[in-house]
């Protein structure tokens, strides 16, 4: 699922095409004509943007809100307008952005230059003309920063709370006639929104000191960050998050076959998380973790029924609903099949591993993250070999023909040592499928993804010096040649210079904006940009890292 910068498939999909093969309570939605029409973004392509069910939350959260109007934007169909009625950019009052993912920065500059709007917020006129630019997801909640002079508004927190009463007030603004800075100074006040310094300046609004220094252009922001004291990290308002979930958008309303989860329905089980790994972002800042309570999350598997036979269920740690047994056993009885977000080994149980097998499904995912018990440890992860052998044994048992595992490397303290010992770990979890695979005659294969630690704002493992990039790229090259040599073994591995990248764009201050631009005129060269991005002056890598080493020396505090 990697980004796409405007080169899809070839040919590429049509937005007709697209249109007629979608299903579902809400195909076909978006309110044409709307006093306020709202253009949804996922940078990225229809294939990702349509797999995703916090999109597709924010499109019903807007088409239930009084007045406006939405329709879908995609990077591989961008050209072809909106996927409902094919309208332009430029035809919309709002263009929203929905992001998740830091490789899919550079696709937001893409879109905005797509709309003929000037890249920086500063340039942007005054005038009510031409749409505002909002992002919110858990993209800009990670590291909202490298696209912070790019973008007017930002949204921290959850849809359901922030997109009504932004709405509210842009057609209050509509009504009164008033140009962009009296729109601007009306959301200042409300819940989780960011007006950034750019659009402050740009509309004539009052700029707090503190954020002067960010209304300059790329040049002068690429001095500031220069200097000794650097530039300011703008510290965001707090998120509008609901103590409660019951009640809110919880499900896929638009299916399709042209997705990662081809024509499944996705239940919003709970968000957040209960558990608190080290290398996990979610489980350290985002909210506590809210269930949805099991009536309602059955109501939505009833209601989608006529549509699919096929439903995930989606949380960041699916087990930990007190009644996911009970919702596995509801899917069996209708004979339904299931799938899960995620599966951790701690919390799975016999009936979710039954409801599995139900479904027919014949490759299931797991996360043990690390070979060696000791940096399972130090990542949060206190399972046992033996915990994820005995889970391993039961899927076999249970018909499953082949096994996903997700590893890591380039861990902070790692040694190549027990780097390698994923390789001896797979081989134990090789000997279970094959003890499993040799009385029914068929043999299965156990899919390696192996990615490369990328650190995250607020985590633990920021206070451990990190392993340097050649270490890294070496240890990586180890670890794959000794998994090639296992049979029935394939392997998915990240690089260390993508990894180098999603580090600039998620440990990065305002300053990182430029690396956006030096990738887009690059067309998205990772190895270039990386090259080019440490060699220049004062070298900005040395200097996040310092940034990085100073913020763990202020957190032992």
């Amino acid at each position: 699922m990697g980004m796409s910068r405007f080169h899809p498939p070839d040919p590429p999909p049509t937005r007709l095409a697209l249109q007629r093969a979608e299903h579902g309570p809400a195909s076909g939605a978006g309110r044409f004509g709307a006093p306020w029409r709202v253009a949804l973004i996922y940078p990225n392509t229809y294939h990702v943007g349509m797999s995703s069910l916090g999109f597709q939350i924010a499109h019903q959260t807007i088409l239930a809100a009084p007045g406006a109007g939405a329709e879908r934007f995609f990077t591989d169909t961008l050209a072809q307008g909106s996927i409902e009625s094919g309208a332009a950019l430029r035809d919309f009052d709002l263009i929203a952005f929905s992001g998740a993912y830091e490789m899919d920065d550079p696709n937001v500059l893409d879109v905005l230059e797509a709309a003929g709007l000037p890249l920086l917020a500063r340039d942007r006129p005054p005038e009510r003309h031409g749409p505002l630019v909002v992002m919110g997801g858990v993209l800009i909640s990670v590291n909202r920063l490298p696209l912070y002079p790019f973008i007017d508004v930002f949204a921290h927190g959850e849809a359901e709370l922030i997109l009504p009463g932004l709405i509210e007030r842009c057609l209050q603004a509509r009504a009164r006639n008033v140009g962009r800075a009296e729109l601007l100074e009306s959301l200042v006040d409300l819940p989780g929104l960011e007006v950034t310094a750019g659009a402050r300046a740009a509309a004539g609004v009052a700029l707090p000191d503190e954020l002067a220094l960010l209304a300059g252009t790329l040049d002068a922001l690429g001095d500031a960050g220069q200097s000794p004291g650097g530039l300011p990290r703008p510290a965001p308002p707090p998120g509008a998050v609901m103590a409660c979930i019951t009640g809110t958008p919880a499900s896929t309303q638009i299916l399709t076959p042209h997705t990662e989860f081809a024509n499944m329905a996705l239940i919003d089980l709970a968000r957040g998380c209960p558990h608190h790994c080290t290398f996990c972002w979610i489980g350290h800042n985002a909210p506590a973790y809210r269930i949805r309570p099991l009536d309602e999350v059955l109501a939505h598997i009833r209601a989608l029924e006529p549509f699919t036979d096929r439903f995930g269920l989606v949380a960041s740690a699916v087990g930990a609903h007190p009644q996911i047994d009970e919702v596995c056993e509801y899917i069996m009885a209708r004979g339904l099949r299931v799938s899960y977000s995620s599966l951790r080994v701690e919390e799975v149980s016999p009936t979710m591993l039954r409801a599995l097998a139900a479904g027919g499904q014949r490759t299931v995912t797991i996360a043990p993250e690390a070979g060696s018990t000791r940096v399972r440890r130090l990542l949060g992860k206190r399972i046992s070999d033996e915990q994820i052998f005995d889970v391993a044994e039961q899927i076999f048992g249970l018909g499953a023909e082949n096994l996903k595992l997700y590893f890591m490397t380039g861990i902070p303290s790692e040694t190549d040592e027990e780097a390698l010992e994923i390789a001896a770990f797979t081989e134990k979890i090789q000997a279970i499928m094959l003890k499993w695979a040799r009385p029914r005659g068929r043999v299965g294969s156990i899919g390696i993804n192996l990615g490369v630690f990328v650190p995250k704002p607020n985590l633990p493992l920021n206070h451990i010096e990190p392993i340097a990039p050649a270490v890294a790229k070496k240890r990586l090259g180890m670890v794959i040649r000794q998994l090639e040599k296992i049979p029935n073994v394939r392997v998915a591995a990240s690089s260390v210079e993508l990894a180098r990248a999603q580090t600039v764009l998620s440990m990065g201050g305002v300053e990182s904006a430029q690396y956006l631009m030096l990738l887009r005129s690059l067309n998205n060269d990772w190895r270039a940009a990386n090259r080019r991005w440490h060699a220049q002056e004062g070298e900005q890598f040395a200097r996040l890292a310092a940034h990085s080493r100073l913020a763990a020396a202020r957190l032992r505090g």
